[in-house]
């Protein structure tokens, strides 16, 4: 909303509050337990295989204490394979700790669509505005491979950016959208002061936000931009998406009051920008809930689909934005209980999506109608809801599900896809608020507000190391 009050006699400004905050957040790099695993398996080719060829994992979220108020970044090495074990003695061995090798995020992390690297945004501020810089990292080496700046200038003091990169599947573009949020005075207003309750008048300042977009080639480090829309008095939030022609924005006008005195709901847009430009190759309506958050992905027709609701597809055509709405009936139950739902697409150009608070996972077939191929119902968890939004994840080959435990037993368990019947579990007795399948195949599961909080477990679920860390996750990469 373009009028947001604050107190000005000593109070914390805005830009303050949202670096404590949405900013005050941290990355840290962990080794695959791939090596770890195979060792725990008695393989000693295939753990000094994996040992050679780690990826990092990528854990973001917010630090309980940190010295500064953005973000950081911390890597660690590989665990040694090691020679053959039971298991009994890996099972409690800690990973190596992590440290830090970067601060100051901006915004979260995003990994490329191949799962090599990951974009990381930082803001600076420069004289009459702030620089922005995008660095990518390769998850194996932690070597950035592409670094690129650019300034935001004539803005005033205060200003708040949120950036929104997404990369373009099939090309070196990586797309950013920039909401740019400015301060204006406006006039004084009688407040009572929250500590003495004596009121008072005090400064105004009303905040409107803009867009505008740039572009990142990760080939050359170029960035093409900022362009800046015409679209100032939109809400901050937006939903971005691209394919391999087009960087897809979609916005909302904020709400203003008619004549009757009610507040007339706006209809969200949906803009497709041609990868370099600042002009709208076409603007649809995009009706249903406002952006910020919902999932959404690039089909591999190129068309651009999100879940509404948890329980409707939206599928926005590449060419012209046409809308098609598909029911997905598996999941199409609602809840009072928040649950994290989730959209992912696959390599066979089917999508997996789950819905944690039904117990549900369910993959689909975008080519006919979303029209689902497998469905697994399972236990629901203890905390649907919140991060890590991962509660349910596909291995690799798309046979095994594998999902936190339940609300009962807490653990992990893994169901058989094509048969939907549960196929292994670990019960420790820890409930596991997300996990995640590592590119090795093993598992990594992220544990609430007691250490260790990150866990690794082979695809047969034994325990296969630990790694304790001052963070609350949020999500993994």
């Amino acid at each position: 909303m373009s009028k947001r009050h604050v107190l000005s006699r000593g109070a914390v400004s805005r830009r303050a509050v949202v670096a404590g905050g949405i900013g005050a957040a941290a990355l840290i790099a962990l080794p695959d337990a791939g090596a770890r695993a195979a060792t725990i398996r008695g393989n000693a080719a295939e753990a000094e295989a994996a040992a050679s060829d780690t990826t990092y994992a990528f854990a973001y979220g917010t630090l309980n204490a940190a010295p500064h108020t953005g973000g950081s970044v911390a890597a660690t090495p590989a665990p040694a394979a090691g020679g053959s074990s039971s298991g009994a003695a890996n099972a409690q061995a800690a990973l190596p700790a992590a440290v830090p090798v970067a601060t100051v995020l901006a915004a979260a992390p995003v990994t490329s669509p191949d799962q090599s690297s990951t974009l990381l945004t930082t803001l600076d501020p420069v004289t009459g505005g702030q620089r922005a810089t995008v660095t990518l990292v390769d998850k194996k080496t932690l070597a950035t491979t592409a670094r690129g700046t650019f300034d935001i200038t004539g803005i005033p003091s205060g200003t708040n950016i949120l950036i929104t990169p997404v990369f373009a599947p099939g090309t070196t573009t990586i797309g950013l959208v920039l909401a740019i949020t400015e301060p204006k005075p406006a006039g004084t207003m009688r407040k009572i002061d929250p500590v003495t309750r004596e009121p008072g008048n005090y400064a105004a300042t009303a905040y409107t936000s803009r867009h505008a977009l740039a572009y990142f080639d990760t080939r050359t480090s170029a960035i093409t931009g900022p362009f800046f829309l015409n679209d100032a008095g939109t809400l901050a939030l937006t939903t971005v998406a691209a394919n391999g022609t087009d960087l897809f924005v979609m916005t909302t006008p904020e709400p203003r009051p008619v004549p009757t005195k009610r507040i007339a709901a706006p209809v969200s847009q949906l803009r497709a920008f041609p990868h370099g430009s600042g002009k709208a190759r076409f603007s649809v309506p995009a009706p249903g809930p406002w952006p910020g958050g919902e999932p959404v992905v690039t089909l591999a027709s190129g068309d651009i689909a999100r879940l509404v609701n948890g329980r409707t597809v939206q599928v926005f055509g590449a060419k012209d934005g046409d809308l098609s709405q598909h029911a997905v009936a598996p999941i199409s139950a609602s809840r009072a209980k928040p649950s994290a739902v989730t959209m992912q697409t696959r390599d066979d150009g089917t999508v997996f999506l789950t819905k944690p608070g039904i117990g549900k996972a369910v993959i689909a077939d975008p080519g006919r109608g979303f029209r689902c191929v497998h469905e697994i119902a399972h236990p629901a968890p203890a905390n649907p809801g919140g991060t890590p939004w991962s509660k349910a994840a596909l291995s690799a080959d798309g046979a095994t599900l594998f999902t936190v435990g339940d609300a009962r037993a807490g653990g992990l368990a893994a169901y058989d896809v094509k048969t939907g019947k549960l196929s292994g579990a670990y019960t420790g007795g820890e409930q596991y608020t997300g996990v995640y399948v590592m590119p090795s195949g093993s598992l990594l599961a992220v544990s609430g507000p007691a250490n260790p909080r990150l866990s690794f477990f082979t695809s047969g679920l034994s325990p296969a190391g630990t790694s304790d860390t001052d963070m609350q996750v949020a999500a993994v990469y």
